[in-house]
């Protein structure tokens, strides 16, 4: 057969198409691209006949979690399977899935790839239910943690189980057992406590990080590695999608052969269907032109709009540059318009939560005004690393219960986030490598309990039709070798490499004995007594106000950091990361005094901004008349964004020193509220929160150890958490963030290791706030 999308079209030989998909189903399973493909075909161009072979359909490609009717006796054997898997597992697992539960079962060390949609995580939350210790799941991004963590608290309600989205011992009186989601830099805090917890799984999933060729595959290495030295009895298993070689974790990581196993499955549960969009027109087009055709065909009708239109949701994939330029809005600006305004209640309660979170208004012309909040109230999200993680977990509930139409989103969803989407568009193909757009375009079509096909298109550029093709087709290895067993890894990282290697990492500081010998030096201390000295009165930390009344003053604040910081790099900064660093020294000090993220977001946006003078200029220009008017009307339309110093990962010798809104190219009033959002996360997140904090809190306490200087106690507690009161330290070692405990301090009697008592009046507060707490709540 050849030329099928136009024979479906055009309903020729319908009966032998069905006959010959329907025969490859039953004898080799849905492992054939181009039978997903023609299904999907007759599905929407045969739709009469498909209704006639779909039960049939479902039994052949085993979704034995389908309720599917019995008509024929191959039915019946197909069903009778489903009873043995059933009554075996305690689960409708599909084939693949009894695969998978077998793997992890026989064996200490089970790395597999599968297609998205196999219902790997489903299987993961089974085993992470029933097993009887420990588990840690591993996941690259935060975003994904959200995803896991949702799902298993509503799996598992039983509170004698510590849900937890960071590493830590607390609830000791009722939790009987943890689940940890972590990412790898999370992980680190594992070592701290290793014999605190009988940990029997270790779950990496989307485990493809480890093949990063930057400080995160190193690192991935290195917890995989920690983690074999400390819980050498414990399960792994590795997860990744499309990757041919699942056993490059095996030898990479030199486990135990005898003991491990990998396997790669095909199998896939959904179909797709790949067009082309050319000319505002879109184009069929199949993956294998011998069997497909060779000419793209047209399709007769937009495939955005009818997702739009049924209550669907669209999926664009571009890069950061182009939201954070609009550009990506012009270009789809058509069908933004086509999103009504939103007017379901918890919707809404959702766009009033970040809008409070980021201190942003959606009316335009005002200040601190938010286009994501704006298109929110279409229902059209922006999704990318920089959203900050409030906001974040925000907008995937947003999406997973319905109420996206469009998603621009750049290469935060490759990473196997459950939003799924009708519609997935490709309007770029720079942003990500084969292995990432592949997992990307997994996105399109998920598997449902309806009785149904399930379903997704993709869509691309024309010109990107043959790469497409290409990719597509091509096989994805992972390397064999890990980063730490190679010897081109950046000089920054030469110690960490060896300190994990021999083992001499510190589990308490997450350093390595040579950072921290840099940090213990007689030089280093004097840099920490006059910190100290001018951080301190008294014992008692001066006020933002004091260090703001004199810029020298703050300057010199600055300099101290400086200096630490350059004492543990061995090497004087350069400019660039100087001006990145001190921009996130200032972040670090608001944040020291308990400033929340809106306050931080507000203070930068009104410098860039120029808010105060642009102020004074607009009471001058309403007071004044004639000539005065028109200079103060000139200077305010002359006012150009300060210099903003963008978020860049440290160290780094190569960073040029630039202002995050040009030069003289972007006007104070329009400075953009959301990037300063953005940047501020940045910050607080990956040079704060991954790089900055350990080194600090690793000098100050060792200091403390070694003086029993109480301001030196006090400052590595304010740099870790935030705050020195232990209240509140306790607070957010149970998960909660400053601004909860705005809300939540007044409900809490006691606060400790064990338990935290609340006042009888926590269960009048509302449901969003008490579902925060709602785990923790035992009287």
């Amino acid at each position: 057969m050849n030329n099928i999308i136009k024979q479906i079209i055009e309903h020729r030989d319908i009966d032998k198409i069905f006959r010959k998909v329907l025969n490859n189903l039953y004898i080799i399973g849905p492992v054939s691209i181009t039978d997903m493909e023609i299904l999907l075909y007759l599905n929407i161009y045969a739709p009469e006949e498909f209704v006639n072979y779909k039960n049939e359909i479902l039994k052949y490609m085993g979704v034995n979690y389908k309720e599917i009717p019995v008509e024929t006796l191959t039915d019946s054997i197909f069903g009778m399977y489903k009873k043995y898997v059933s009554e075996q597992y305690n689960y409708t697992y599909t084939p693949v899935q009894v695969s998978i539960v077998k793997g992890i079962s026989n064996n200490q060390c089970f790395s597999f790839s599968a297609p998205t949609s196999t219902g790997k995580s489903y299987v993961f939350r089974n085993i992470i239910e029933n097993s009887e210790l420990d588990v840690v799941v591993i996941v690259p991004s935060r975003a994904l943690i959200n995803e896991y963590y949702f799902r298993i608290c509503r799996l598992i309600t039983d509170k004698t189980v510590n849900i937890l989205t960071f590493i830590d011992k607390i609830n000791t009186k009722y939790a009987k057992r943890n689940v940890f989601i972590v990412t790898p830099e999370r992980c680190k805090e594992l070592f701290k406590h290793k014999d605190e917890f009988n940990i029997e799984y270790f779950m990496f999933d989307e485990a493809q990080l480890s093949d990063e060729d930057s400080s995160r595959g190193l690192y991935f290495d290195s917890i995989v590695r920690r983690i074999q030295k400390a819980y050498p009895n414990s399960k792994f298993i590795f997860a990744h999608p499309f990757v041919k070689n699942p056993e490059a974790q095996i030898i990479k990581n030199h486990f135990d052969e005898n003991k491990s196993y990998s396997y790669q499955y095909i199998q896939k549960n959904v179909g797709q269907m790949f067009l082309v969009y050319e000319k505002d027109n879109y184009y069929h087009f199949g993956i294998d032109k011998k069997m497909m055709g060779s000419q793209k065909i047209l399709c007769n009708f937009d495939p955005i709009e009818k997702a739009i239109k049924s209550g669907g949701s669209v999926l664009v994939y571009t890069s950061k540059a182009s939201i954070y330029k609009k550009e990506v809005f012009d270009e789809f600006d058509r069908y933004i318009r086509m999103c009504t305004s939103i007017t379901d209640i918890a919707a809404k309660k959702y766009i009033s939560q970040i809008k409070s979170y980021i201190g942003a208004t959606d009316k335009e012309d005002s200040d601190m005004y938010s286009q994501m909040l704006h298109l929110l109230k279409h229902g059209v999200v922006v999704h990318h690393g920089s959203l900050p993680l409030q906001a974040r977990m925000i907008l995937e509930r947003f999406t997973q219960e319905g109420f996206c139409r469009i998603c621009f989103a750049t290469s935060t969803l490759e990473q196997g986030i459950n939003m799924p989407f009708e519609v997935v568009f490709l309007n770029t193909f720079k942003a990500s490598k084969p292995l990432a757009l592949k997992n990307l375009i997994g996105r399109a079509g998920r598997s449902t309990l309806e009785n149904k096909f399930d379903y997704g298109y993709i869509i691309m550029h024309k010109n990107n039709m043959s790469k497409f093709r290409e990719i597509f087709l091509a096989e994805d290895t992972l390397k064999e070798v890990s980063l730490l067993d190679e010897d081109n890894v950046n000089d920054d990282y030469k110690d960490f490499k060896e300190a994990i290697l021999t083992g001499t990492l510190s589990d308490k500081y997450n350093l390595t004995e040579k950072q921290l010998e840099k940090l213990s030096q007689r030089s280093t201390d004097e840099i920490i007594e006059r910190l100290l000295g001018d951080m301190f009165c008294n014992d008692v930390l001066i006020s933002l106000e004091t260090i703001n009344q004199d810029p020298q003053y703050k300057l010199k604040i600055y300099r101290h950091f400086e200096e630490l910081y350059e004492m543990y790099l061995d090497r004087r900064m350069y400019d660039g990361e100087k001006s990145v660093f001190d921009t996130a020294i200032k972040i670090m000090i608001w944040k020291i005094h308990c400033k929340t993220f809106k306050d931080i977001c507000f203070y930068r946006y009104s410098y860039a901004s120029c808010l105060q003078k642009r102020k004074s200029l607009q009471a001058e220009i309403k007071n004044a008349d004639g000539f005065n008017k028109i200079i103060s009307q000139r200077e305010l339309d002359g006012l150009y964004a300060a210099f903003v110093t963008e978020c860049k990962d440290i160290p780094d010798k190569n960073i040029r020193n630039f202002s995050m809104f040009g030069n003289r190219e972007v006007k104070a009033k329009d400075v953009d509220y959301d990037r300063i959002v953005f940047d501020t996360y940045d910050y607080l997140d990956k040079i704060i929160g991954f790089k900055l904090s350990d080194i600090f809190y690793a000098a100050f306490a060792q200091y403390y150890e070694r003086t029993n200087d109480i301001r030196a106690d006090k400052l590595a507690k304010y740099v870790k958490y935030g705050t020195d009161s232990m209240r509140h330290i306790w607070m957010l070692r149970y998960g909660l963030t400053f601004e909860d405990i705005e809300w939540v301090e007044e409900y809490i009697d006691d606060i400790n290791e064990e338990e935290i008592k609340f006042k009888t009046e926590i269960k009048q507060i509302d449901e969003t706030r008490y579902n925060l707490v709602a785990r923790f709540i035992n009287n």
